[in-house]
């Protein structure tokens, strides 16, 4: 029994070693993007463990590669849709150490018997395979690359560890690999949530003294590598739903197996949403974009009825000193093989991140007029992103220079230009060009034509036309009663005044003879 539970035990860690606010412009295809630079860094969640078959271009090429990359994995996929040029790091097992301090340290680990210890600076991996990597991940980097995408964390937290012990042979007993090791258990949370008890074990105490320090070193390592890249920190999908029930275990010698109880899988919930939420706090930190995955993915965890999940699926090896096709030894003598992929994204949940990476990558990296339509000698609204941090952007119309802005921390802009008096109408491209890192993005500004000079309206005193010779009418009265009504008045004083001439020549005087 001990043996087999430590083959379990060794079975589930390597399985479950995380084998290792949309945006603005969703609709945007991302054109300009095409040729860029493009280096994925991160664990098994990027690598797509359990995608078949290996890519290629992995550090360790070939089949089996040491970092069980898969060739669709979400960075291929993204590169293939937007033209970049992939250099793929991500590797199965990662933790951030792996992706380097450069020369900084960070604390140690408290020994715990579940949770792995880390190193405090900078290590090449080494594979669940036995091969050593050649270099860090963030060698890769340089003052050229335009986008990184990373996705870290997990391993160093020690998910797997944690899911291991959260494990059980049936639902009515407790956790077997926790019992094995620590003691027995009602549940898992009741080891990794006791700060009194079990200081070494306590989660969010992991959290934030080895989790956080690791996580800003690894990133201010890859902005130092990568002066002028747009970096995405990719998020991690949901696993466990928040709230799961006692229907959702079964047995783990079943196909795509969930050996979990509601409560373990409600606490190893709550345990995902926390390491997610500091990865969030620490790419905004420093100034990179953080891609969500885990709302997405809320309908699709281990209990739902079309998950993007894959169970567990291994089986004990009593004939044979190897496994199977596409499943890896889960100890030195292979007694116990698991399948490739446990508790890692499907085809269909890798799908469903690769869209979204895609479209966050397209709709921020773009520049975009704001204003509408615009008129020659007016003004327009222009907005942008997917520069370097700090640098200069020109924006330019049929080459002349319209402004010069300087971009935030995250590489955008927004600004107000003004439009040449001689602009023709129709649609111009408009360029916001990097001076750092000379990449360019081209929006369409539209133009409407200049509005014609007005007709001039004729004043009050201008005499009215004559009428045209020949005609038997006069010229027409104006039409409003204001006018006829001074006509008539003017008409009566006329009379009156003519009235009075006669009385008075009646009245006068006659000549003495």
């Amino acid at each position: 029994m001990r043996r087999l539970m430590g083959a379990l035990a060794a079975t589930t860690g390597m399985a479950l070693v995380l084998l290792g606010g949309l945006p603005a412009n969703a609709a945007d295809d991302g054109a300009d993007l095409a040729g860029l630079e493009y280096v994925s860094l991160g664990d098994s969640y990027q690598a797509g463990f359990g995608l078949i078959p290996y890519s290629s271009t992995s550090p360790f090429a070939g089949d089996p590669n040491g970092c069980f990359q898969g060739e669709a994995n979400y960075p291929h996929g993204v590169a293939a849709a937007l033209g970049l040029t992939l250099d793929d790091q991500t590797c199965s097992g990662a933790i951030t150490a792996n992706l380097g301090y450069g020369a900084a340290t960070v604390p140690a680990t408290p020994t715990n018997v579940i949770l792995p210890s880390l190193p405090t600076g900078s290590e090449q991996q080494t594979t669940m395979t036995g091969l050593l990597a050649p270099q860090v991940q963030t060698a890769a980097l340089s003052a050229s690359t335009d986008i990184v995408t990373v996705g870290i964390g997990g391993n160093d937290l020690g998910f797997s560890s944690i899911a291991t012990s959260c494990m059980r042979l049936t639902l009515d007993t407790d956790p077997a690999y926790l019992e094995y090791e620590v003691g027995a258990f009602a549940n898992c949370q009741d080891y990794f949530d006791d700060a009194t008890t079990y200081p070494s074990a306590y989660l969010p105490g992991r959290l934030t003294d080895v989790v956080q320090p690791r996580l800003a070193a690894a990133f201010a390592q890859i902005r130092a590598a990568a002066p002028n890249a747009q970096v995405f920190v990719v998020g991690y999908p949901q696993i466990a739903p928040a709230d799961a029930t006692d229907a959702c275990y079964t047995d783990p010698d079943t196909t795509d197996a969930v050996p979990f109880s509601g409560t373990d899988i409600r606490f190893i919930h709550e345990v995902e949403s926390q390491l997610d939420a500091l990865i969030q706090t620490e790419a905004a930190d420093h100034a990179f974009h953080f891609i969500p995955t885990w709302e997405q993915t809320s309908a699709h965890t281990l209990c739902s009825s079309d998950p993007w999940i894959w169970g567990l699926t291994a089986y004990v090896n009593l004939v044979s000193s190897t496994c199977d096709a596409g499943y890896i030894p889960a100890d030195a003598d292979a007694w116990v093989c698991l399948k490739l992929g446990a508790l890692h994204p499907n085809p269909g949940g890798v799908a469903e991140i690769e869209s979204i990476v895609q479209q966050t990558l397209a709709g921020i990296m773009r520049v975009e007029v704001t204003s509408g339509t615009a008129m020659p000698g007016g003004s327009a609204t222009v907005e942008g992103g997917g520069h370097a941090p700090g640098e200069a952007v020109e924006l330019r119309l049929a080459g002349q220079v319209l402004a010069r802005v300087t971009a935030d921390a995250f590489g955008a802009f927004s600004t107000t230009i003004p439009l040449p008096d001689d602009l023709d109408a129709g649609e111009h491209p408009l360029d916001a060009v990097g001076m750092t890192s000379q990449r360019t993005f081209t929006a369409l500004l539209g133009v409407d034509p200049a509005p014609a000079a007005p007709t001039p309206t004729p004043t009050a005193s201008s005499a009215p036309e004559p009428a045209p010779a020949g005609s038997a009418d006069p010229p027409e009265l104006a039409a409003s009663g204001a006018d006829a009504a001074g006509t008539a008045a003017l008409g009566g004083i006329l009379v009156l005044l003519g009235a009075l001439l006669v009385r008075r020549g009646r009245a006068a005087p006659q000549p003495r003879a």
